[in-house]
């Protein structure tokens, strides 16, 4: 895994990179081992028909994500089957629209150290809220351990100011995130030009790193397929169930991609 520059990213042969058609990312979800193999087993067989680049393990449906051996086995199965993908793993907090469940023993933060520490996954999703006004000695490790750094940060109630937007992905650059990703709820289509016009401004004044964007809903829609135009670097696609307001089926998906990168480049 090898970082070429800040604007850029390369894990496993694959780019992620603001500009360059998006990268697809699947999320793979379960509340039992079970579910989770078997919906792997799907994501595989859709693999075999359009791009797939990137698996995210929403770890937050997990019902045994307190147990850290039960956790690690599970993830390191994952890692096996998905070796050619990269491999994000994500704990998406209830406030920021994850899976209502109370975190004891473990916090969020310790889980994560876990799947850093033992360098489970390429890259990790920490949410802003989370290392806001501190110096984290998580992102720290992260980049110790060559672990990526997805900062994100979700609004599923409205579409703030572009000024607004802009700067919390700049915070995030500056919190020391590998990839800067805000989602939010748009409540017109005005929303959804805000969003895409801070991330055209972000991409082009401030793109230190790579950055994803997306506006959820129906309404939002367009900002999924939108990105090598805006500047998103990678989107959402499902395989069966979604993880957020909007998401298209990944097939359809990659040929609206596909259809944009031909015509627009």
């Amino acid at each position: 895994m090898d970082k070429v520059s800040l604007k850029e990213i390369v894990i496993k042969g694959k780019c992620i990179k603001s500009g360059n058609r998006p990268l697809v990312c699947v999320p793979l979800m379960g509340h039992s081992e079970n579910d989770i193999l078997e919906h792997a087993r799907r994501i595989l067989d859709k693999a075999k028909c359009c791009s797939i680049d990137i698996v995210e393990f929403r770890a937050d449906y997990y019902n045994d994500i307190q147990d850290l051996t039960k956790l690690g086995d599970l993830v390191t199965k994952l890692r096996e089957l998905f070796e050619d993908k990269i491999f994000l793993f994500t704990i998406r907090s209830p406030k920021e629209g994850g899976e209502k469940r109370e975190y004891e023993p473990h916090t969020i933060e310790e889980i994560n150290r876990f799947i850093i520490d033992n360098k489970l996954a390429d890259m990790v999703d920490v949410e802003l809220y989370s290392v806001e006004g501190e110096e984290s000695s998580l992102i720290s490790l992260a980049k110790e351990r060559d672990v990526k750094i997805i900062m994100s940060n979700h609004d599923f109630e409205k579409t703030p100011a572009k000024e607004d937007m802009v700067s919390r992905l700049v915070r995030m650059q500056q919190l020391g995130a590998d990839i800067a990703k805000l989602a939010v709820m748009p409540n017109s289509k005005d929303d959804l030009n805000t969003l895409l016009t801070a991330t055209m401004e972000m991409n082009v004044s401030h793109g230190d790193t790579p950055i994803v964007t997306m506006s959820m809903g129906e309404i939002g829609a367009f900002s999924r397929i939108a990105g090598e135009v805006y500047g998103s670097a990678f989107t959402f696609g499902a395989v069966g169930e979604v993880s957020a307001p909007g998401q298209l089926g990944v097939e359809e998906l990659n040929n609206m991609l596909d259809m944009i990168h031909r015509n627009c480049v």
